[in-house]
């Protein structure tokens, strides 16, 4: 997702256009889904992997030049917070757009008894990892999102997707589409 073009101007300044963003990340999960049936494995393994349990990896460009709109300096609390919640937007957009799809398509036939199947999502590992370090986790877990919304959805449909964000090679993307 190329953040930037999520951004839009309110007032004078910027802000992350959130109805745009869950229409991209939404398409972008359809497509993501879509690949998995499409695609050519080399190895049985790997495909058969790949469709039992339907992973795939959205993530985000131009951040930095998310900042630079935002008039916001990379190493400040303001960049801190900014990452804090687009990317909350963009994990959001993508379990909101895996369990639509899983309503429509069904869940990843490994989804029984995985975590998301026992309500644990992957914005709770920071809570299991404070407990695992004796409630020492030095890090900002509060949100904006309905996530108690999302959790009875993903309870009554499942997940298409067993994961559905990663880290996007940004240095190569950069490159590419030049941000």
């Amino acid at each position: 997702v190329n953040l930037v073009n999520h951004m839009m101007e309110v007032d004078g300044g910027y802000v992350l256009d959130h109805a745009k963003l869950q229409k991209t990340v939404r398409t972008a999960m359809r497509m993501l889904d879509n690949v998995i049936d499409i695609n050519y494995y080399a190895v049985k393994k790997a495909r058969d992997s790949n469709l039992r349990h339907r992973p795939v990896g959205l993530g985000i460009m131009a951040f930095q030049d998310s900042l630079y709109q935002l008039r916001v300096p990379y190493a400040s609390d303001a960049a801190v917070e900014f990452a804090d919640r687009s990317m909350e937007a963009v994990c959001y957009y993508a379990y909101m757009a895996s369990t639509e799809l899983a309503e429509e398509r069904g869940r990843y036939s490994s989804y029984r008894g995985s975590l998301w199947d026992r309500g644990i999502l992957p914005i709770d590992s920071l809570k299991l990892l404070a407990e695992q370090r004796g409630g020492y986790v030095e890090v900002d877990n509060s949100t904006t999102l309905d996530w108690d919304a999302l959790r009875a959805r993903i309870a009554q449909f499942g997940m298409r997707n067993s994961n559905c964000v990663a880290i996007a090679p940004t240095a190569t993307i950069s490159n590419i589409v030049g941000v």
